[in-house]
């Protein structure tokens, strides 16, 4: 039999699954030497399939599980046991790469990739404390490193930068303004391209130039302040939709509303942001004309940034609780079966299942 060439079987372990890879280690050296590899860790990358981390982030349960979602399923697969020790708390404040960056119940940080089933400590920097800071997590390709960025929450012109394999750790600028923070309900930014976003909030509700999200860049370091859509102070969320940032503006008002925006980024400045365009305008009348429940009040569950859909959690008034997903090219609605109870505190969280390690 004619053996294969060597980078046909290299694009054909690129498409299989973390899991199996891990037991094909065994086969020969070759084949464990090429599961270490950057340049193929990479491409695997690009074909990883999505996963989901459920994250319940209140006392008692702090629980981390992960899940599937597959044809209106939503399956749990297992729980974390190295990470559910006796009720403590486990937040995730950050996720790259297959690479989720957590802040521990002692405040420290640490880089876990569930799919390898690896938990590293991050080395505190100088007394380092994450309480009142906002973190942001990500790769930077120049260097081929993660970093781990942390900001005041409040007056401080000063934000530090861990750079992890190669344990540098520094200050750089941060430029503050007056009667702003950062948003209290949120420590992780939003990674998107080579940009770290994070909404603002202003006491004075009003914000200079409407600029009232953050961003910092990968590469260079540096902070800017970005324009966000709607013009007027709401609950908002930012995620990431079909590789672009979203905004989901919840007004919990009278009428509960959601609205969603993307933004159309600056190709040349690598993510920076150009636009907004509205995409959706959902209401809990809309809701109760494609259920037929009364809805008692909703909210947004998770973006399924590659496929473009959204899940919503609605509380009805006749059954409680049911998870919805939400086709925005369709613009049709259809009821998520779950293994568990789903609650309303609740986190879901997509990632891609690699091999990338720190």
């Amino acid at each position: 039999m004619t053996e294969l060439p060597f980078d046909l079987v290299c694009e054909i372990l690129a498409r299989v699954p973390v899991e199996d890879l891990l037991r094909f280690r065994c086969v020969c050296k070759s084949w464990r030497s090429l599961f270490q590899d950057e340049g193929f860790i990479r491409k695997h990358t690009t074909h990883a399939p999505s996963m989901f981390l459920l994250a319940a982030n209140w006392w008692p349960q702090y629980r981390l599980r992960t899940c599937t979602y597959e044809g209106l399923t939503l399956k749990m697969i297992f729980q974390e046991p190295e990470l559910n020790n006796d009720g403590e708390k486990t937040s995730v404040i950050g996720h790259c790469d297959g690479l989720f960056c957590l802040e521990l119940e002692d405040t420290s940080l640490a880089v876990w990739n569930p799919a390898l089933r690896e938990l590293t400590k991050v080395p505190r920097i100088d007394q380092q404390q994450t309480r009142g800071m906002r973190i942001g997590f990500c790769y930077d390709h120049s260097i081929q490193d993660h970093k781990i960025v942390l900001m005041p929450l409040k007056n401080c012109s000063k934000a530090h930068v861990l750079t992890l394999k190669s344990s540098v750790s520094r200050m750089i600028d941060f430029p503050w303004r007056q009667n702003c923070e950062l948003m209290t309900v949120k420590k992780e930014g939003i990674l998107v391209g080579e940009n770290i976003f994070w909404p603002l909030y202003s006491h004075e509700f009003t914000i200079e130039n409407g600029e009232n999200i953050l961003s910092f860049s990968v590469v260079s370091e540096t902070f800017n302040y970005c324009s966000c859509p709607g013009g007027k102070q709401v609950y908002r969320v930012l995620k990431v939709l079909r590789g672009s940032l979203c905004a989901v503006d919840e007004e919990r008002t009278n009428c509960h509303v959601m609205v969603v925006w993307c933004a159309d980024h600056e190709k040349e400045d690598k993510g920076r942001i150009k636009s907004w365009r509205k995409i959706l305008r959902l209401t809990a009348s809309d809701i109760e004309r494609s259920t037929r429940w009364q809805v008692v009040e909703f909210r947004l569950g998770a973006v399924i940034n590659r496929s473009g859909l959204l899940l919503v959690l609605v509380r009805t008034f006749e059954i409680g609780f049911i998870l919805y997903e939400y086709n925005l090219e369709k613009d049709t609605m259809r009821q998520v079966d779950t293994s568990f109870c789903y609650k309303l505190n609740y986190k879901l969280e997509e990632y891609i299942a690699t091999l990338v390690s720190y």
